[in-house]
């Protein structure tokens, strides 16, 4: 197995490319009345995949004080069926009197900040939640995947990137683009490669902020999809069908 191509097409939905060099399909759908239907596109596609929907985390925890004290799990890394979850840097300055800085947390609508428990959409159950840490690094799971998608809520709100890093070194960068929408955004973030992951790992990056910018994921998928060009050449094919029937009409 290679390193996915090191070309970050950087694309909002409903975007394909295609180029010698161009490698990566990278979508997000930050309409909110949308994101359930892009997983289901996403998840759709794959000929297999593996989600983790942290349903299986589970206390004892703290339900007592206020949103920033309560959580079902603490710490500082999570192993999950798509891989582990780690937090890399927490806040220099703790503003919002977190608990456990330290530490990840597996949060619900009961103990979860309000940024987060506002989108059901997600399905209302459980979530990693970043603990307002600068850093989270997620090391991809071993097998034959060569895509991932995710919701992701409550982040950007002040800042907030993607860094793929790869094995010899490379990087490349996202921007989650919320367009101002603050608190309780949410979105459903995929990307595909034409070639399946080794050894990557996906960095959640907040070290431009000043402040506390907390987010939570859910239904975190990793699969096998069509490779962008795969997936472009069928766009077009579509494309060419759709014109030659409206000649013939």
């Amino acid at each position: 197995m290679k390193a996915i191509q090191k070309v970050f097409c950087l694309l909002t939905i409903p975007a394909l490319v295609s180029t010698a060099n161009a490698g990566v399909l990278f979508s997000a759908e930050y309409d909110s009345s949308l994101v359930k239907s892009a997983e289901e596109a996403f998840v759709g596609s794959a000929s297999h995949s593996t989600t983790e929907d942290f349903e299986g985390f589970s206390g004892p925890g703290v339900n007592v004080g206020n949103s920033q004290q309560k959580y079902i799990q603490s710490a500082p890394s999570f192993d999950t069926a798509v891989g582990t979850f780690t937090l890399v840097e927490k806040r220099a300055t703790n503003n919002n009197g977190n608990v456990l800085p330290d530490n990840l947390m597996i949060e619900n609508s009961s103990t979860g900040e309000f940024g987060r428990i506002n989108n059901q959409t997600w399905d209302g159950g459980k979530w990693l939640d970043s603990n307002d840490a600068i850093e989270v690094r997620w090391d991809f799971a071993g097998g034959d995947f060569n895509a991932f998608g995710f919701y992701v809520s409550d982040a950007n709100d002040q800042g907030a990137s993607l860094r793929l890093n790869f094995k010899d070194g490379g990087s490349l960068v996202q921007y989650l683009d919320f367009a101002g929408s603050g608190n309780g955004n949410l979105a459903y973030i995929s990307l595909v490669s034409d070639s399946v992951f080794d050894s990557a790992s996906l960095i959640f990056d907040n070290q431009s902020n000043t402040a506390n910018d907390g987010w939570g994921i859910d239904n975190v998928t990793l699969a096998k999809v069509p490779e962008p060009g795969t997936l472009a050449l069928l766009g077009l094919g579509l494309a060419g069908l759709s014109m030659a029937r409206r000649r013939q009409s």
